[in-house]
């Protein structure tokens, strides 16, 4: 038999935990199992390597598609952490891990990340730096 003592919210999930116990035929305990404190799993760091050179094109749809996704991630302190790198003939820190604390804060800065441009598409330069 087993009974939740408190719940605790990982992202968009809720974990309860709680005691266990083995019962016998009169449903008195004969051991008591205590599960161990869960940790939240959805911690990660994720730095998005984002082409702005002239091969990508519309630029707002690319906004649009960063906002979407990034708008689906659960950040905060302890939990997901995004940066943004864009590059084209240079690669630009957009910002850095940690600079902001919510999905909302995230997705506002997206929608306000100009092309950089360029001639050149410094691809692999880029994700070294990432």
């Amino acid at each position: 038999a087993c009974a939740p003592l408190w719940s605790q919210a990982c992202g968009t999930s809720v974990f309860s935990t709680g005691v266990c116990a083995w019962v016998d035929g009169d449903l008195r305990p004969v051991e008591i199992i205590a599960p161990t404190a869960q940790r939240c799993s959805t911690y990660m760091d994720i730095v998005i390597v984002l082409d702005g050179s002239n091969s990508i094109y519309p630029w707002y749809e690319v906004q649009n598609f960063l906002s979407n996704v990034l708008s689906k991630f659960f950040i905060g302190p302890g939990q997901i952490q995004v940066g943004v790198l864009q590059y084209g003939e240079h690669a630009v820190h957009e910002w850095t891990l940690g600079r902001y604390q919510t999905a909302e804060e995230v997705v506002e800065a997206a929608k306000n990340i100009s092309r950089q441009e360029g001639r050149e598409t410094r691809t692999a330069f880029a994700i070294h730096q990432a």
